[in-house]
């Protein structure tokens, strides 16, 4: 069932003259919402746009208009879109969760999904509270960089025990070392990514190749890495970049999340 569309006082104005900028809908029955860019959107066509958004994990809004470089705010989106309030309370979760990645201490426990907390960048040993609890007491604890629990006698450090871990990102290490290349946007490329300013994975999943990183909010080119600030000081253009296609990542931010 469609709410009504109404305006949102320095942020959303309402037409029925200018058309949906996805649709092209000129309806003058319709009411579209004039988005803070300018831009032109229809409840249905906001509500569709949110869900693919949220099909593909993500939680930040640019303005589908191409060539447009405006992040609409959430706040603004979910006024126009049409969401039930299971969708807005995922949105909310992941944009929760993203604020809370930004930290590098913060890391989430691999068996409850529970965000826990290490206090120095130099351990890697980490206890979640959760499972402690649930074993009757028992300290679970488990290492931020391969996610096995922890298995060295002494409960801190950067070494914890399991074969394969050498308290370096070797598990993200590993995947970007065996993950698949691809062909992207017709340049051959591998399929995932660390960003490079805090490390976070990405796959590359469809659409451009100027990535925004879900950890830090960091933009980046999926080919040769170089990144910026915001999405309109990449140098790369989204859709025919013609830079250099880095490497195989072999290092990671020491600030990785």
């Amino acid at each position: 069932m469609q709410k009504n569309l109404v305006a949102l006082p320095g942020h959303v104005t309402i037409t029925t003259t200018e058309p949906d900028m996805l649709t092209f809908d000129n309806s003058p029955l319709v009411k579209r919402a004039k988005m803070p860019c300018g831009h032109v959107i229809s409840q249905e066509s906001m509500t569709d746009y949110c869900l693919s958004i949220l099909g593909q994990r993500k939680h930040v809004f640019p303005c589908p208009n191409l060539g447009c470089k405006t992040e609409w705010p959430f706040f603004v989106v979910a006024h126009v879109a049409n969401l039930t309030p299971q969708q807005r309370q995922e949105f909310e979760t992941l944009i929760q969760d993203n604020e809370t990645s930004k930290d590098p201490r913060n890391q989430r426990c691999p068996t409850c999904r529970t965000w826990c907390r290490r206090h120095d960048l130099n351990e890697n040993c980490v206890e979640c509270s959760v499972c402690t609890a649930k074993q009757g007491g028992r300290r679970f604890l488990y290492c931020c960089d391969c996610l096995r629990e922890w298995k060295a006698s002494i409960a801190g450090g950067r070494t914890c025990g399991n074969g394969g871990c050498g308290g370096t990102d070797s598990r993200r290490l590993e995947i970007l070392a065996s993950c698949p290349e691809k062909t992207i946007l017709r340049r051959l490329a591998p399929v995932v990514r660390g960003c490079p300013k805090c490390g976070t994975l990405l796959e590359y999943k469809d659409a451009c190749t100027q990535m925004c990183c879900t950890g830090c909010q960091h933009y980046f080119c999926f080919y040769c890495l170089k990144g910026a600030n915001t999405k309109a000081e990449l140098k790369c253009k989204p859709y025919d970049a013609t830079c250099t296609i880095a490497p195989r990542q072999t290092t990671l931010s020491s600030t990785s999340p």
